[in-house]
């Protein structure tokens, strides 16, 4: 009878470690469904509408961005600021001009008119493409100029905004595939982003103390809007590193197979 009692036990205590784990496996294995309301619907690449169903999967999670996903790995993307190692600095000019770009910030991400997305896929690597339209994105930083221009000495530190009407930002995303506990991943290996505009204004708030002066110097940049940005692209490639790293902190934690189908 001790015997009989004795088996029992031990079944019961093994099935129970068995649903334990069981149901570890099924709460860990898809970060995806473990929402009310999943941020990302999978799509097949087999099928001749994958990239019809991307755009619309990274258009929903986009929007649902202006506050952080902490469960994904997420931030906010609505009002995003930049670490302050993130410096962009000209050295002196024909007129002697230092001009130094840090405490950058980008309003208005997670609100796209239209999002278009296709992934190009190779033997060796992924390229996610992703081309965003807006109607208006603001971009902010602090601007610190030191020297002399247009003949007037410059020693001032003054917030500048550029507002970008109607524009299109088109990132770059190579992908290589990992192995981590029996499963396949992504990670993102390089990212790039180019961003154009028909207008763009500039506003620099207080570069000189003639607020006539000011506007008028704001008023001719922002004539020239998108031959003025060519020359401070440099933004682009900090922007890039920036949301490349978001990328890879969600990529980390859903493998491929619950990211898409085929």
């Amino acid at each position: 009878m001790n015997s009989l009692v004795l088996c029992v036990t031990l079944l019961l205590i093994s099935y129970d470690g068995l649903q334990s784990r069981q149901n570890f496996l099924t709460s860990s294995s898809s970060i995806l469904n473990k929402s009310e309301s999943p941020i990302w619907k999978k799509c097949d690449r087999r099928r001749t509408d994958f990239n019809q169903c991307l755009s619309k999967t990274i258009h929903k999670t986009l929007r649902l961005l202006d506050k952080p996903l902490k469960l994904y790995g997420l931030p906010s993307l609505y009002d995003v600021t930049f670490p302050p190692d993130a410096v962009i600095e000209f050295g002196n000019t024909t007129d002697g001009l230092r001009q130094k770009y840090h405490n950058y910030r980008i309003i208005g991400l997670t609100k796209p008119r239209s999002i278009r997305a296709r992934l190009d896929s190779s033997v060796v690597t992924n390229t996610l493409i992703i081309e965003i339209n807006y109607s208006k994105l603001v971009w902010k930083c602090e601007c610190e100029a030191n020297g002399t221009l247009v003949l007037l000495p410059l020693n001032v530190r003054t917030p500048l905004e550029f507002t970008f009407d109607n524009p299109t930002f088109i990132f770059a995303f190579e992908l290589e595939e990992y192995e981590k506990a029996a499963a396949t991943y992504f990670r993102v290996i390089e990212s790039a982003l180019d961003a154009r505009a028909r207008d763009i204004r500039f506003d620099f708030k207080h570069l000189f103390s003639s607020k006539r002066l000011n506007e008028e110097f704001n008023s001719e940049l922002s004539a020239k809007g998108p031959q003025m940005y060519a020359l401070v692209k440099h933004y682009e490639a900090i922007f890039a590193q920036y949301f490349g790293s978001v990328f890879n902190s969600f990529l980390e934690k859903v493998p491929v197979v619950e990211l898409f189908d085929g």
